[in-house]
């Protein structure tokens, strides 16, 4: 098929690193607004402007010519910022009316019923649940799992219920599928396990901090993932890349639940572009378009990614991962090694990414850099991780790892109990016995 050519595109987002360099190996020259204008961000945009408390940013935006533009995370919460951004450029992704029902977790929950996978049991935050279960406090505006805490069954706070609701909490393995749609048609694109709080990264709670493509799936969960794709799609009218995070747990009935959407490009959107070396966002804006033509151009598309999809399933795959490092306390970074090669910009996996200026104060908590790893399988994967995390600890903050190898820390990333469980359970094949998980 024919993709544009090297256009500009508008990225606006809390972090726009990934997607703007999503957007050079799908020939576009991106233009970003973020919080953090980090320095390898600056290198590939062709303009940076730094979002803040005050309202200055989205004026830059509404002055420049029009164009088309995507969003990242979490403007999905933010529908008025939507809003105004479309009334000077053309939005390519999901508008107010998804938003609404996809951030809806009981509008989620009636269309899930009775489907092989549901979302997780939701409950209004004023209402008392049942003993002895676990239940999660959430933010209706939640991003990357920030203020998401356990229920306390005994309180409520009434003044600000309607911000929040509860949902069953679900003890397992997190995971994320990421999906295409296209009119009716809606493409799997794979999935990855989450790190969600991991003390490796200095994460907390169950606050987001990466991932890392898996292997293929057996049949049987693969049409599951697919018809919850359709169900999603069709039931809110997505269009374009969108994700879902889920829990697997073979050990309780029916095994796998959703616990909410992404309704656009994803944190881990890069790593299956990387894997796969398909320039995603390519697709995601021709599915776009494609929903404003006719539904035989749509088929199409859809027809064309799985095609190729299953190419690239039938060779050997390398797995790809990503670490967002948190600082623990209060911290000022040094001048973290990094070389930009501009050649080298959109198939090279990095180690080292989101990198703040030299001097930039990082309060605890909030994210310092990103890492990568990569190898022949998950296990070196995570080993190739667990180096670049020792490596830059040492940089950034050397008392804290000194005295931990990186089969230590490669063990707090991703414990051998739970890569067995995966692999034990059958969800994870260790092989591609079919050749491709798509070939079904």
């Amino acid at each position: 098929m024919n993709f544009p050519g090297s256009s500009s595109l508008l990225i606006v987002g809390a972090s726009t690193r990934a997607a703007a360099c999503s957007a050079v190996r799908a020939g576009f020259q991106p233009a970003c607004a973020d919080q953090f204008a980090d320095r390898d961000l600056r290198a590939v945009s062709e303009v940076v402007i730094k979002i803040d408390e005050h309202g200055h940013w989205l004026e830059e935006i509404l002055k420049r010519e029009p164009q088309n533009w995507i969003y990242t995370g979490a403007l999905e919460n933010r529908p008025e910022v939507i809003n105004a951004i479309n009334q000077r450029h053309t939005l390519l992704g999901n508008a107010e009316e998804s938003l609404k029902k996809v951030r809806d977790p009981f509008f989620l929950q009636d269309l899930l019923v009775d489907q092989p996978i549901a979302i997780s049991p939701c409950l209004p935050d004023d209402t008392q649940t049942p003993p002895r279960e676990l239940w999660l406090r959430k933010p209706r505006l939640s991003a990357a799992g920030q203020g998401i805490s356990f229920a306390d069954a005994h309180t409520t706070d009434p003044t600000d219920s309607t911000q929040y609701y509860l949902q069953q909490f679900q003890p397992g393995i997190p995971l994320s599928a990421l999906y295409l749609a296209c009119d009716d048609c809606c493409v799997l694109i794979g999935t990855a396990v989450q790190f969600i709080g991991n003390r490796a990264l200095h994460a907390t709670g169950f606050q987001f901090c990466g991932g890392m493509t898996s292997p293929s799936m057996p049949p049987e969960w693969l049409h599951a993932l697919e018809k919850l794709g359709h169900n999603i799609a069709r039931g809110c009218h997505l269009r374009g890349l969108f994700g879902c995070d889920l829990i697997w747990n073979p050990d309780r009935q029916p095994g796998l639940w959703l616990t909410e959407v992404n309704p656009r490009y994803t944190a881990l959107t890069e790593l299956f572009e990387l894997q796969y070396r398909l320039p995603l966002l390519r697709w995601h804006l021709a599915a776009c378009r494609s929903c404003d033509a006719s539904s035989a151009v749509a088929g199409t598309l859809a027809d064309e990614l799985i095609q190729l999809l299953k190419t690239k399933e039938k060779r050997p795959l390398a797995a790809v991962s990503k670490g967002i490092l948190y600082a623990p306390t209060d911290l000022t970074t040094p001048d973290l090694p990094w070389e930009y090669s501009p050649g080298q910009v959109a198939w090279q996996i990095p180690a080292i990414a989101d990198i703040p200026d030299r001097g930039t104060r990082i309060p605890a908590g909030t994210p310092v850099c990103t890492l990568y790893g990569t190898g022949d399988d998950q296990e070196a994967c995570l080993l190739s991780l667990a180096d670049q995390i020792l490596r830059s600890q040492g940089q950034i903050q050397p008392e804290l790892f000194r005295d931990l190898s990186r089969n230590e820390v490669r063990n707090m990333l991703w414990t051998r109990k739970e890569s067995e469980k995966l692999n034990f359970s059958g969800f994870f094949s260790s092989r591609n016995v079919s050749g491709s998980f798509l070939e079904d």
